[in-house]
């Protein structure tokens, strides 16, 4: 046996010379050598048969999923909207205070970023990429709401449809306020009860 791995392993490494020479001692064994000798015959040997392996394809897992898009080509979003508030939504007494909802399909890929703009000026987002955010000082008023997917170089990949939505006020100077209404029975002038 070890005979036989040393002759494969001659063989092996004498492969890459010009030439192989083969021969038989007198006790039967067969050697291989680089160098002619008396009776021994040349051997051809073929070049190796070598396989080039094709690159191996990457797999797109959900934790890469952006990361290989951003690379490759953009990652193509299905839809983006805004579903609260309703289109020409009027909003009454919100203090302020607008919740915003969005549904995007897919979900949103690594590497890119949700944004949102009110009026067309960014709206902070408290929480990075939520599809919910509570968007402080909107006061009364017509407003308009885009959002917008884009990736780490800042393109665009998908964006929503304007949302039109009004927020009213009840203002305490109106005389159809519950708060100003007049008291049920007048008090006596003089101010005695």
């Amino acid at each position: 046996m070890r005979s036989l791995v040393l002759t494969i392993s001659l063989i092996a490494g004498v492969a890459g010379a010009a030439e192989v020479y083969r021969w038989v001692d007198d006790d039967g064994q067969v050697h291989f050598s680089d160098r002619p000798r008396e009776g021994a015959e040349r051997v051809v040997i073929n070049e190796p048969q070598t396989i080039q392996a094709p690159a191996p394809r990457r797999t797109v897992s959900a934790g890469n999923a952006g990361e290989d898009a951003a690379e490759d080509e953009p990652f193509s979003y299905e839809s983006l909207e805004i579903v609260t508030p309703g289109q020409e939504e009027v909003l009454w007494n919100i203090e302020g205070q607008l919740d915003v909802s969005m549904r995007l399909q897919p979900r949103l890929q690594r590497g890119h970023n949700l944004e949102l703009s009110l009026d067309g000026q960014p709206v902070q987002m408290p929480r990075r990429n939520s599809l919910q955010v509570t968007v402080p000082e909107v006061f009364r008023g017509v407003h308009v709401l885009r959002a917008k997917v884009t990736d780490r170089g800042g393109r665009v990949l998908i964006e929503s449809d304007p949302r039109t939505f009004a927020v009213q006020q009840t203002s305490i100077q109106n005389p159809n306020n519950p708060a100003n209404a007049p008291l049920a029975t007048p008090l006596p002038a003089g101010g005695g009860i």
